[in-house]
This record gives structure tokens, C-alpha cells and sequence, in this order.
């Protein structure tokens, strides 16, 4: 008997707990309700007898396709950046690689504006407001996440994280030296800017594509080493930035 009236007391305070954390919540003040939008980048294995046709874009495929989320970025967007996660492979390349990344999307982005807020030791997603850059160990098949939180009434991105793979390998070619729509990486790893400027468009509110005649747009799904074709912007993906931000 004992045993039963404290199980019924332990349920009725649960209960009067979670009746409180209610209440405190937005949600009960008229407040708006949050989605986690969650995107990948995923592997795309180099074979030595397609390499040059997959990453060094020789087939040159113009698209105008593009996929939307459903979201939008506010007017100011600030957001930092994890640097001691970062491989040593790319770390004193980081600001130039994260700045070329951005750059890249201004001129279709119309009204949006951003600006780094400084270094975060931070590197896992979280509803934080930070806006954050870093790398953390993922599956091993993904090359980076991208977490978006959203009001689910509006689309209006409140926090967005991108969380690049560390246990891949990385590095960086700069974009100035080469023309990453012909030409690959030397190196045997990932190039971090074209794999950033993918992510980045996830925070514009631009879907994965998937299909083969879209496989040479910045938002083409698959990533592979020596690639270097997403620095660059195409038809597509200027297109569907521009249905956001007209």
C-alpha cells in the first residue's frame, strides 16, 4: 500500500513539473514553435576512370535546377567560427576559406549581409544563436551537417550550424590559382571552401540535388576529393537564391 501512494505522488509531482515547464515555455506565451532542419553532404567515391568526368566538371552540364527548404536567413547575420577544431591541414587558411565561402553567395543574396562575430569553442549544434562553423567527428559516409532552426509559421531562420566531418581528410586550394570549373585539387582530400560554400547554401534555404544533369551545380548532393567546382555558383543555384532573396 505504501509503495503505491508514493507511486502516485512521484507521478502527480512529474506531472506538476511538466504542467510548469509549460507554462514557462513560449509556446504557452503566444510564442512561435521551432523546426530542426537537418542536411548532409555525403561521399562521393573518386574512381580513377571517371575522375576528371565527375569532379573537374569537363562535361560542363548547365542546369537551372533548384530546390527550396521553405526557409529564409533575416537581413544581419552574424556567425563564428571554431578555429582549434578545424584540421591543422587548413588552419591558417580558415579565414580566407570561411570569407571566400560567403563571398560566394552575396551576389545572390540580395538584402542579406554577413559579418563574423569572432572565434566559439562551441562544436555542436545547438539553439544558441551563435550561427556556428566547426569541425566534430560524423558518419563516415557525410562530409558535413547542417542544422537549421526555424519558425515553423514564417520559414524565418532563427540559428543555423554547419558541422564539417574531422575524421575525413581536408585541405584547401585557393580558388585564385586554379579554375575550379576544370581543374582538381593535386592533393588526395576534400577541399574545404567547396565543400562550405555547399553547406552555406543550405543557410540561403537551397535544397540537395540529386539528379546527373545536376551533378556540376554548387548544390549538386555528392562531394569528392580534389573537387574544387562548388567555389563556383551556377545557373541553379543563383536562380533558386534569387526566388528567396528577389
Amino acid at each position: 500500500m505504501t509503495t503505491v501512494i508514493r507511486l502516485r505522488f512521484l507521478l502527480s509531482l512529474l506531472l506538476t513539473v511538466l504542467f510548469l515547464l509549460v507554462l514557462a515555455s513560449p509556446l504557452a506565451d503566444g510564442g512561435v514553435q521551432l523546426r530542426v532542419y537537418e542536411r548532409k553532404i555525403k561521399v562521393r567515391s573518386n574512381h580513377r576512370t571517371t575522375q576528371n568526368l565527375i569532379v573537374c566538371n569537363i562535361t560542363d552540364k548547365p542546369s537551372n535546377k533548384y530546390g527550396l527548404i521553405g526557409t529564409k536567413l533575416p537581413s544581419n547575420v552574424s556567425y563564428k567560427v571554431n578555429v582549434s577544431s578545424a584540421p591543422s591541414s587548413v588552419t591558417n587558411d580558415l579565414p580566407d576559406i570561411v570569407s571566400n565561402s560567403f563571398a560566394a553567395w552575396n551576389a545572390a543574396t540580395d538584402g542579406v549581409s554577413f559579418s563574423n562575430a569572432g572565434n566559439t569553442s562551441r562544436n555542436l549544434s545547438r539553439n544558441d544563436g551563435q550561427n556556428i562553423i566547426a569541425w566534430n567527428r560524423l558518419s563516415r559516409s557525410t562530409l558535413g551537417t547542417t542544422y537549421i532552426r526555424y519558425n515553423s509559421a514564417t520559414g524565418a531562420v532563427v540559428d543555423v550550424d554547419t558541422i564539417l566531418n574531422s575524421r575525413q581528410p581536408w585541405d584547401w586550394v585557393d580558388p585564385d590559382s586554379v579554375n575550379p570549373d576544370k581543374d582538381c585539387a593535386t592533393n588526395n582530400a576534400y577541399d574545404a571552401q567547396n565543400i562550405l560554400v555547399h553547406e552555406l547554401g543550405h543557410w540561403i534555404g537551397l535544397e540537395d540535388l540529386y539528379g546527373t544533369n545536376e551533378e556540376d551545380l554548387t548544390m549538386f548532393g555528392y562531394g569528392s576529393k580534389q573537387e574544387l567546382k562548388k567555389d563556383t555558383l551556377e545557373s541553379g543555384d543563383s536562380l533558386g537564391a534569387g526566388k528567396i532573396y528577389p
